[in-house]
């Protein structure tokens, strides 16, 4: 099992060794080591497991041999006076009070003038029933068992409320109600150390979570009237739709787990759906009108509703809807972009077709309406070409693939491949449809290619370069591109065509970053050709191919999806950008007046590290916590914003997960709301209940406080850089934009 250096070092890891786990649902005690992370229990190892704990210097080792962790107690009110919803033990009052209620089977002490003390017998309890009502039990009641770390109860990832204790103090009879602790631990913080106060809070104030009818992620606007009733959840509820959205209905129905039809469905409060031209301006606008024999989901047309709905379920508990009690009120919502979006590469490492649909799901219970699919790059050709066999056949495999990033990376064997057929690519196509999701697909041309060239050597440099025998195992910059010829245009038409034969949208990615002009300049061939084109410069390569490519595109009455490298050059007419330079590249992009979609990657590039420490796994790039992806502004004049993620360490959907979410969140919210940053702890408070939205979907997000142990990869080389370090390299990037 892994622990954190860097919590170690700073003596915020405790390990109790052979200790008897009470762990407070009632169950009976074990023994095992547990480890303690800063605020959560990172880990428990029963005696015969086979998993140790690395220890790291610094941890913090207690011999917990005959003695007892239970859980602490979660009270409600430290002094008789009104409860203080979302106490965990107490403020400014006695540690030693505290532990006795937390070890024995009377409410006595901080639990004082709460509903605690009727719930708890005075005798005849066992020590585990005695730990559950007093802890797992307050915790259930107040809400904080729930989430991302739950109190009350020790498991892995839940709050470190724990209380050590021998015992040979309890009376046989019954349990006694002034144990003295060995050690108390309020949130991972020693509170009692020896069986004394150690000075320090012996309790924390934590705000009281928000229902999930205030907590929608992004934010809408809403109106609740508390003195008018309440709409309860059944799980005969039924939806009445039109025809026309019946679609949305089923979907609505299946993530609230209702609709279920009767001969008195007319006579049972409802849920209804409907199309009204007095909702919004925006295609996208919607009105949830909550009464409690009503919740009415208007949109200015099918979409909208759509977005109405999506937000409806995230009005109800995240766990189980059904039950869920809505006060009365409204709460409406329009975008502020019409391209709200995530790119997934699917290049570096291929997602199966399931999992792109899962990602479709998330992306519109987020409101984000576009999912970019990165298709091609120089690890992997993931789509048919017709006349182009061996693209999928050699282009979209290799044996090994890069382990880690920098100078210290290694090359490990293991054959990776995949791609999707084009009967796959339309069925997800038409799988995002119904979700309002609209499916973007990119080539990367003419460079980051080498995967094409092992299939197909001879589009290349073959007079200054080896042939490629497969797809790239490296990361980085690849100086392989097409070779300035007629059959490499040739290849990209038919790669372009094929892409506009199954994708129905207005866009098709043709690439266009990072270009190298190295093989152009050595090659005799590719200066012979120059100079049968006119071009004076290989400089002048790329943007002769864009024409070429863009020009294509639109003669399929699509519009070209390009990175803005292509700014360097004349960027010809029906082409949208993807600025990922930072400012300098959207500013220049607006000068010109070309359509342009925000993608700065301090702000939007989610493989980048969370944090700037060693526990987050293979760090390459600055540091782009949350707080920054929630300082993402798209300015005036933009269609839109994504956040881009790369793959090259991401080889898993659970490590996609982590890199997306709940920076995902935080990006989706600042898409729809536009305008300047608002207050990240209003944000942040709404997000507490997100997070439970995202555990009920099985999302394996980053924890707040950092990577767990499982989700971190020690010894995985990585490159981190400061932000002043990256800001330097765009700005040397985008150099000539700036004259």
């Amino acid at each position: 099992m892994l622990l954190s250096e860097r919590l170690a070092s700073e003596g915020r890891v405790r390990v109790y060794r052979g200790v008897s786990v009470v762990d407070g649902t009632g169950a009976e005690r074990y023994v095992a080591d547990v480890a303690v992370e800063g605020a959560r229990v990172a880990a428990i190892s029963r005696t015969d497991a086979t998993d140790a704990f690395d220890v790291p210097p610094g941890t913090v080792e207690i011999d917990g041999t005959a003695l007892v962790l239970a859980p602490g107690l979660i009270a409600e009110d430290a002094a008789g006076g009104s409860p203080l919803v979302g106490v965990t033990t107490v403020s400014g009052v006695h540690a030693a009070s505290v532990m006795n209620v937390a070890a024995s089977g009377s409410a006595h002490g901080s639990a004082q003038g709460s509903d605690a003390r009727a719930a708890v017998p005075r005798g005849g309890l066992s020590l585990e029933d005695a730990v559950r009502l007093v802890s797992a039990e307050p915790a259930a009641r107040l809400g904080l068992d729930l989430g991302d770390a739950p109190r009350g109860v020790i498991r892995a990832g839940a709050i470190a409320d724990l209380v050590l204790f021998d015992p040979t103090e309890l009376a046989p009879e019954r349990l006694r109600t002034d144990l003295a602790p060995v050690e108390v631990l309020v949130a991972g913080v020693p509170v009692v150390a020896d069986g004394a106060l150690t000075g320090s809070q012996p309790g924390r104030m934590l705000p009281a979570s928000l229902p999930p009818y205030l907590a929608t992620v992004p934010a809408v606007q809403h109106e609740v009237y508390s003195d008018r009733g309440m709409f309860t959840l059944r799980a005969d509820t039924p939806i009445v739709a039109d025809a026309e959205l019946t679609g949305i209905a089923r979907q609505l129905g299946d993530w609230l787990q209702v609709g279920a039809e009767g001969s008195d469905a007319s006579q049972r409060p409802s849920i209804t759906l409907r199309v009204s031209d007095d909702v919004s301006d925006d295609r996208e606008g919607f009105r949830i009108t909550v009464a409690p024999t009503l919740v009415e989901v208007a949109g200015a047309t099918p979409e909208g509703v759509f977005r109405g709905a999506v937000t409806l379920r995230q009005l109800c508990t995240p766990e189980s809807p059904v039950g869920s009690e809505l006060p009365a009120g409204t709460w409406t919502g329009a975008p502020a972009f019409g391209w709200r979006g995530a790119m997934l590469d699917v290049a570096r490492h291929f997602r199966p077709v399931d999992d792109v649909r899962r990602l479709i799901d998330l992306l519109a219970a987020h409101h984000l309406n576009v999912l970019h699919l990165h298709l091609t790059d120089d690890q992997g050709w993931r789509f048919e070409v017709p006349g182009y066999p061996r693209l999928t056949e050699i282009g979209a495999v290799r044996e090994a693939t890069q382990l880690g990033h920098g100078p210290q990376a290694t090359v490990q064997p293991g054959r990776h491949e995949g791609f999707y057929t084009a009967d796959e690519l339309r069925g997800l196509v038409a799988y995002a449809a119904e979700r309002f999701v609209t499916l973007v697909p990119e080539v990367e041309l003419p460079g980051h290619v080498q995967a094409a060239l092992a299939a197909y050597p001879e589009l290349g440099n073959t007079d200054v370069s080896e042939p490629a025998t497969s797809a790239w195992e490296r990361f980085g910059i690849n100086h392989r591109t097409l070779a300035p010829t007629q059959a490499a245009l040739d290849f990209g038409y038919a790669a372009i065509d094929a892409l506009c034969g199954i994708f129905d949208c207005e866009w098709v990615g043709i690439g266009g970053d990072e270009v190298s002009t190295q093989e152009w300049t050595a090659s005799a061939a590719a200066q012979e050709r120059m100079l049968q084109l006119g071009l004076t410069s290989v400089h002048e390569v790329q943007p002769w191919f864009t024409r070429a490519f863009v020009a294509h595109v639109r003669a399929r009455g699509r519009t070209a999806l390009a990175w803005d490298e292509v700014l360097e050059g004349d960027v010809p007419d029906g082409v949208r950008l993807l600025a990922w330079r930072g400012p300098v590249a959207m500013a220049e992009a607006l000068r010109r007046g070309i359509p342009v979609i925000g993608c700065p990657d301090l702000e939007a590039y989610l493989d980048y590290p969370q944090a700037d420490t060693v526990d987050e796994p293979i760090r390459v790039g600055p540091p782009l916590p949350i707080e920054r992806a929630y300082t993402l502004r798209i300015p005036d004049g933009a269609v839109g914003g994504q956040a881009n993620v790369w793959t090259e360490h991401l080889p898993t959907r659970d490590r996609v997960d982590f890199a997306m979410f709940p920076r995902l969140s935080a990006i989706a919210e600042r898409l729809w709301l536009g305008g300047e940053p608002g207050s990240f702890d209003d944000f942040a408070e709404r997000l507490d209940v997100h997070l439970r939205r995202l555990a009920a979907a099985g999302v394996q997000y980053r924890p707040l406080d950092g990577p767990r142990p499982d989700q971190r990869r020690p010894g995985v080389p990585g490159k981190p850089m400061s932000i002043e370090q990256r800001t330097e390299i765009v700005d040397e990037l985008v150099a000539g934009l700036r004259r």
